[in-house]
């Protein structure tokens, strides 16, 4: 599984990542947390990069569906995950560009 595929699933399961100067620290659900702290430490570098990318305001995109409308695109200087974008794109299928 991709780098930002874990940071997604940890973020949906309610983990928040933060720069911690060169540390990525995770906040949130302690659970979570406990889940998925082993799997991220794995990949300690590559989830830095992703965090420190994903922070410095680089634009996600997404696709929105929404019922009985056509498809369009955001992009989100945030970095908003599926979840977030889903929750704000009620009733609409929300997916990355392929």
């Amino acid at each position: 599984m991709a780098v930002k595929d874990l940071l997604d699933r940890a973020e949906m399961d309610g983990v928040r990542f933060v720069l911690e100067g060169a540390r990525v620290g995770l906040r949130g659900d302690r659970d979570a947390i406990n889940e998925w702290a082993p799997r991220l430490r794995q990949h300690r570098a590559a989830v830095l990069r992703e965090v420190q990318t994903r922070l410095a305001g680089l634009h996600r995109i997404w696709i929105i569906r929404p019922p009985l409308r056509t498809a369009f695109t955001v992009a989100c200087p945030q970095g908003a995950t599926e979840a977030e974008m889903s929750l704000v794109r009620s009733g609409a299928d929300v997916e990355p560009p392929k």
